[in-house]
C-alpha cells in the first residue's frame, strides 16, 4: 500500500483570502482614502483663510502696540441716514376739521347756529383765532390758551354765525411760531338758508 504524501503547509502562513472578503477590504480602502483627502482639503481651506489678506469691502483691523495710539482720524461731514425721516421742526397745522355748513332759521326767530371746528398743530408757541380773512395775530382779536390744539370750544364768547345778515363769514386762525413766523388757516362757512 502507498501512501500520498499530504500538502505540507507552512504554519506561519494566513490561510488564503476569499474573493468576497477582498472586495471589502479594497472598498474599505478607497473609502478612508477619500475621507483623508477630504479632511486634508478642510484643514488648507481653513489655513488659508485665517492667512489671506482683507477681502473685497473688508477692511483690516490694525493691531496697537502698547506704546502706539490711534491716531485721530479727521472728521468728515456725514451724510444723513436715509432710513430715519428728517425731523420737521416747522411750525404748521396738524389736523384740521370744520363743518363750514349752517342752517340759519330765516324769520330769525330761533337761535343762531355756532359756529364749529377743531385743530391741532406742531412747534407752534401762540394760537390766534378771528372772524375775518385777515391774520388771526396781526388782527389780535382772540387768543386760543393752547398754541398747538383748540376748538370753537376755547373761545371766551361764544361765535354765532351772523343768521340774516350774511351768506358767509370768514374765520383765520393763526400759529406762531418760536422765530416769529405766522401760518394761517381761513375757512369760509355758509348759511344754506340765506334767501338774501
Amino acid at each position: 500500500m502507498t501512501t500520498v504524501p499530504l500538502p505540507t503547509s507552512d504554519p506561519g502562513a494566513p490561510p488564503p483570502a476569499a474573493g468576497g472578503q477582498n472586495r471589502i477590504i479594497l472598498i474599505l480602502g478607497i473609502v478612508a482614502a477619500v475621507l483623508l483627502l477630504t479632511v486634508v482639503a478642510i484643514v488648507f481651506l481653513l489655513i488659508g483663510r485665517g492667512t489671506a489678506g482683507p477681502g473685497a469691502g473688508e477692511t483690516p483691523t490694525p493691531t496697537l502696540t502698547a506704546s502706539e495710539s490711534p491716531s485721530p482720524s479727521p472728521t468728515t461731514s456725514e451724510e444723513p441716514d436715509e432710513t430715519q425721516a428728517p425731523v420737521d421742526n416747522s411750525t404748521r397745522f396738524t389736523n384740521f376739521t370744520a363743518d363750514l355748513t349752517v342752517e340759519c332759521d330765516p324769520t330769525g326767530e330761533q337761535d343762531k347756529p355756532e359756529i364749529t371746528f377743531s385743530w391741532t398743530a406742531a412747534n407752534a408757541v401762540e394760537a390766534w383765532y378771528t372772524p375775518s380773512d385777515e391774520d388771526a395775530k396781526n388782527d389780535n382779536y382772540m387768543q386760543f390758551p393752547n398754541a398747538n390744539a383748540g376748538s370753537n370750544n376755547d373761545l371766551t364768547d361764544e361765535h354765532l354765525f351772523p343768521c340774516n345778515h350774511d351768506q358767509y363769514l370768514d374765520v383765520t386762525i393763526t400759529l406762531v411760531g418760536p422765530n416769529g413766523e405766522h401760518v394761517s388757516h381761513h375757512v369760509v362757512y355758509e348759511d344754506v338758508n340765506w334767501q338774501g
